[in-house]
């Protein structure tokens, strides 16, 4: 999709005339005449000051002001009152600004955020001077939320909004990256939060691949299990009690944390805290695309994957990382490990495989998101994935085994909701290493307890073991078995086939 495409909110219609007389004593004729109606032009794309409030019209000067005062900025942070919200230093609930000054003052930000404006709103500043002569590194846009609260706008209007915004961003600083954030999560109303979710997807889909716009959706670091986490939200607390909108001193620390390692990227800087530090947030469950440089092309590969479920209805998925990646079948990849364990596995069946080498759980997320599970209705899908989790880099900070099974979690959730019909065999983690004491071995036994946990009552999900079946009497890994310490050869994955035999696949 076209990230700029603009969805039509209004219909060209005619106006029916009506007979404009009749003369008495007369034979009449009816006249008629025809004009266009013009609908009414949509409220989210249409520029807007909010100058009948005087705070508002002040905190405009005084935005042109800093904007004159700086034209050296190199981070813009631009929205609505979840941004304004940075210059409040109001203990307990809203002290924001030292994650303000931690995070965003060393990079030279300057704060455009409005409490209560919407995308029209937001239009007008842009378009009247509040980025005028600067060429920032990086723009944080956070905007929408206004549009289907206060304004009651429709989630196609707000969309509109938004890529108008993005489309206005672009125009006016051609060498800015823009880190776009899919609007935060609610619980005001069953139709806001309908409409949110869609504006997400949509925005999800537009810029999955923008070269200047970088899509980040973090609402998943607002629910703690399956519900949203009120807690961290500081209007509930207020004495006039509302539903859960801003996030408090600690959700706004989390949020900072959950897109810091996406803005350093944009910005080509370092991040400003060490990603091993941010363990307030889950980032397996923050769909992100390609973390790591590999071996082959990642887009590539995923444009495969889209390609492919035009052409079959597979009866199995395999969902995973470079271990399933590498095994064999179609798209077909550089390097194949098992193609002798893969035709006894599958035979003549339509198998898709889904494995990504290097990918994590949030990884697949986002694939999943963009449409690799998309009108495809396998009997089986086979998921094996987790061990790059447990593996911290520059990237992207180690997972904990908790965190790992609430990524996995939640791609069973995904699959499950796009194929209810579908029936998971999902694989415990594979050994890693060649001795017992290897590093990765520990935090991958107890992140597969817990999976034997999680899904031990699971409906419609078969859980496989088979690490055992890989290590020689004294744990170690041998080496005819998986050369490197973490991929199979084809002898390994003669393993793997056995259990999805015994499991119920049939070639």
């Amino acid at each position: 999709m076209n990230p700029h495409h603009r969805r039509p909110d209004f219909n060209r219609s005619l106006l029916l005339f009506a007979i404009s007389g009749i003369l008495a004593l007369a034979s009449v004729v009816t006249a008629r005449a025809q004009q266009p109606i013009v609908a009414p032009v949509n409220p989210a794309v249409a520029p807007q000051d909010r100058f009948a409030e005087p705070w508002w019209a002040d905190r405009h000067k005084a935005i042109l002001e800093a904007v004159r005062a700086h034209p050296d900025a190199q981070l813009l942070l631009i929205g609505d009152s979840i941004t304004n919200n940075y210059e409040k230093a109001n203990p307990p609930d809203e002290n924001f600004q030292p994650t303000w000054n931690e995070f965003y003052a060393p990079r030279q930000a300057l704060n455009l955020g409005f409490s209560g404006d919407t995308t029209g709103n937001l239009l007008w500043r842009l378009e009247h001077g509040e980025i005028d002569g600067l060429n920032p590194k990086a723009v944080v846009l956070l905007i929408g939320t206004n549009n289907t609260g206060l304004a009651h706008q429709t989630a196609e209007q707000t969309e509109a909004g938004i890529d108008a915004v993005v489309g206005l961003l672009e125009q006016r600083l051609p060498q800015t990256r823009i880190l776009l954030l899919g609007i935060l999560p609610t619980n005001m109303s069953a139709i806001r939060i309908t409409h949110n979710q869609s504006i997400n997807e949509h925005l999800a889909a537009c810029y999955s691949e923008d070269p200047r716009v970088a899509y980040l959706d973090i609402g998943s670091i607002f629910f703690k299990s399956g519900q949203l986490n009120t807690a961290i939200f500081y209007d509930p607390r207020l004495p006039s009690h509302g539903g859960a909108v801003h996030p408090d001193t600690i959700g706004q620390r989390m949020m900072a944390e959950a897109i810091e390692p996406t803005l350093a990227r944009l910005m080509g800087d370092s991040p400003r805290v060490s990603l091993a530090s941010i363990t307030e947030i889950d980032t397996a469950l923050i769909p992100v695309p390609r973390l790591e440089m590999d071996s082959y092309d990642w887009y590539a590969r995923h444009h495969a994957e889209l390609e492919l479920q035009k052409t079959i209805q597979p009866r199995v998925v395999l969902i995973g990382d470079s271990i399933t990646h590498f095994w064999s079948g179609e798209p077909g990849a550089h390097q194949v490990n098992g193609p002798t364990a893969w035709q006894r596995a599958f035979g003549d069946l339509p198998v898709i495989n889904m494995g990504f080498g290097w990918d994590r759980t949030q990884n697949i997320l986002w694939r999943l998101r963009q449409g690799e599970f998309q009108s495809v209705h396998p009997e089986w899908v086979v998921l094996n994935i987790g061990t790059n989790n447990l593996t911290g880099t520059s990237n992207a900070r180690a997972s904990t085994p908790e965190e790992v099974v609430e990524g996995i979690a939640e791609i069973w959730r995904q699959v499950h909701l796009r194929s209810p019909e579908s029936h998971l065999l999902l694989m415990a983690i594979f050994p890693r290493g060649p001795r017992p004491d290897s590093p990765q071995r520990a935090p991958i036994e107890k992140t597969n307890r817990l999976l034997a946990l999680r899904f031990a009552a699971e409906p419609g999900v078969t859980y496989l073991d088979i690490g055992s079946r890989f290590l020689a009497h004294d744990g170690t890994l041998p080496a005819s078995l998986m050369p490197d310490g973490t991929h199979p050869s084809d002898a390994g994955y003669q393993i793997w086939t056995d259990a999805l035999l015994k499991a119920g696949i049939k070639p």
